[in-house]
């Protein structure tokens, strides 16, 4: 059970605690915007950025930074880390997830049926590329969760990108609040990750 958690904690977006492993989705999925910023930023081959998160839930408020590269419709890479300390790492593909947890040793690397068996709801490389690029009529819908993005910026002379947002699990009352900064488009970006032997496969 505990590498089922570790493993839904990736799912839930960079969650370093195991006890938020169990969000769904909202209700209601609301889009912060502001009428008088530009549009939001479609059409990229790359997108990349960084920042820190928030994850709030009953066991208090923990910090975390991170680093997310995506190749649109191809691959998306996520750097987890805290007080300079690298804790994990991911990278999907429409086919395949790969995990590497630095703190406990292990790894996931499967396609996404095994983590479908456990999700109330189809979870595939769009689902993860619609919710990290602000995407949300990709999102699900109808679930426990909702998401906002808001305080959009320019990105370039003709369009914005959300620099905050807010992913809320309602059942368990665990929320995640972000900030991201150096949004960069079609600029490639690392998409690599390594799997140290001694690591133990986290399998489901």
């Amino acid at each position: 059970m505990k590498r089922k958690i570790q493993i839904f904690g990736i799912l839930a977006f960079f969650l370093i605690s195991s006890a938020v492993l169990h969000a769904q989705t909202s209700d209601s999925s609301v889009v912060a915007s502001d009428t008088t910023v530009l549009p939001m930023a479609t059409g990229y081959d790359w997108i990349t950025y960084r920042g820190k998160a928030d994850i709030i839930d009953t066991g208090g408020t923990r910090t975390c930074n991170f680093f997310m590269v995506n190749r649109t419709d191809s691959i998306l890479y996520l750097n987890i880390h805290a007080y300079g300390v690298e804790v994990m790492r991911a990278v999907f593909t429409p086919d395949s997830v790969k995990y590497v947890n630095k703190l406990t040793q292990q790894y996931f690397c499967d396609t996404y049926t095994p983590i479908n068996r456990f999700l109330p709801f189809p979870f595939d490389f769009q689902t993860v590329q619609a919710l990290f690029n602000g995407e949300t009529e990709k999102l699900p819908q109808g679930k426990k969760l909702s998401y906002e993005y808001s305080a959009f910026a320019p990105v370039d002379s003709a369009s914005s990108f959300f620099t905050e947002f807010v992913f809320k699990e309602l059942n368990r009352v665990i929320e995640i609040r972000g900030k991201i900064k150096v949004v960069r488009l079609d600029v490639p970006g690392v998409t690599s990750i390594r799997i140290p032997e001694k690591f133990e496969r986290i399998t489901l």
